[in-house]
C-alpha cells in the first residue's frame, strides 16, 4: 500500500525530478514541483485509490468549520474523498473529488461544487460555515457559495482518503495539510495559511484549529497531528 511502509512522499510520482532519501522504509522525495503548478508547503502523501485511507480518532463534529487541504487528484472514473465526517449519507462534512475530478463540498443535504476540472495538477482546496453560508474555495479565491442553515452533529470518527460511514471512495491522487478548524476562515486567513507549514501559523491563523495533518511525517501507521490536540491517526 501506499500509505504506511510504502508510503511516498514529495510530489506525484509522475512529477517528481529531485532525488530521494530512504528513512525507516519511508522514501521521501526532494520538495520539487514544476514552476508552473501551486504545491503544498512540503511533502504530501501518496493515497493508490484502492485501499489507503487514514483513520482518525475523533468525529469534528463542529456546525461551524473549515476543512482545508492541498490536493492532487489523478485523473480517474472514481469519486476520490479527501475528508468525510459523516454516519450516513447527508448527515455530516465531506469534501470530496468527485469522478470527473471536480470538487463537491457537502455538510447535510447541502451541497456545493467546483464544476472545473482539478485533475493532475495541485490546487488547495477548502470548505467553510459560519453558521449562515457555506463557501468553496479554491486556491484562496471563492468559487461558489450557498445560504443554509445546518447543525453537524456526528459521532463517527473522520477519515482522510476514504467516506467515513463506508470504505469506498478511496482517494486516488497526493494530499498535504489537511486541517480542521471548529470556525469558517476568512478569505484573507485562507490566502495566508495555504502557503505555510504548520510551524509557520500565526497564533490568530491557529485560533479555533482542531487538527492539522502535515502527511509528510507518518511513522509506519502513525499519523501526527501537528496542532498539539492530540487528534492523531492511523495509516490504513
Amino acid at each position: 500500500m501506499s500509505l504506511g511502509i510504502g508510503m511516498h512522499l514529495g510530489v506525484p510520482r509522475a512529477q517528481r525530478p529531485g532525488g530521494q532519501i530512504v528513512k525507516d522504509g519511508l522514501v521521501l522525495y526532494d520538495r520539487f514541483t514544476p514552476a508552473e503548478q501551486t504545491y503544498p508547503a512540503q511533502g504530501s502523501a501518496e493515497f493508490d485509490g484502492a485501499s489507503d485511507y487514514i483513520e482518525l480518532d475523533t468525529p469534528f463534529s463542529h456546525t461551524n468549520h473549515t476543512i482545508a487541504a492541498w490536493v492532487y487528484a489523478n485523473d480517474t472514473s472514481v469519486s476520490k474523498c479527501i475528508f468525510d465526517q459523516r454516519d450516513a449519507n447527508d448527515d455530516g462534512i465531506r469534501l470530496l473529488v468527485l469522478d470527473d475530478e471536480t470538487i463537491f463540498y457537502s455538510i447535510n443535504a447541502s451541497d456545493v461544487q467546483y464544476i472545473t476540472p482539478i485533475r493532475n495538477e495541485w490546487v488547495y482546496a477548502v470548505g467553510t460555515y459560519d453558521g449562515t453560508t457555506q463557501k468553496l474555495y479554491i486556491d484562496g479565491s471563492q468559487v461558489v457559495s450557498a445560504t443554509t442553515s445546518q447543525t453537524v452533529s456526528t459521532t463517527t470518527n473522520a477519515r482522510i482518503g476514504s467516506q467515513s460511514d463506508a470504505l469506498r471512495n478511496y482517494m486516488d491522487g497526493n494530499l498535504a495539510n489537511v486541517s480542521i478548524w471548529n470556525r469558517a476562515l476568512t478569505s484573507d486567513e485562507i490566502n495566508s495559511v495555504m502557503w505555510k507549514s504548520y510551524n509557520a501559523l500565526s497564533a490568530t491563523e491557529k485560533s479555533g484549529l482542531q487538527a492539522w495533518y502535515s502527511l509528510d511525517d507518518i511513522d509506519g501507521t502513525s499519523v501526527p497531528d501537528s496542532s498539539g490536540n492530540g487528534n492523531g491517526g492511523t495509516a490504513n
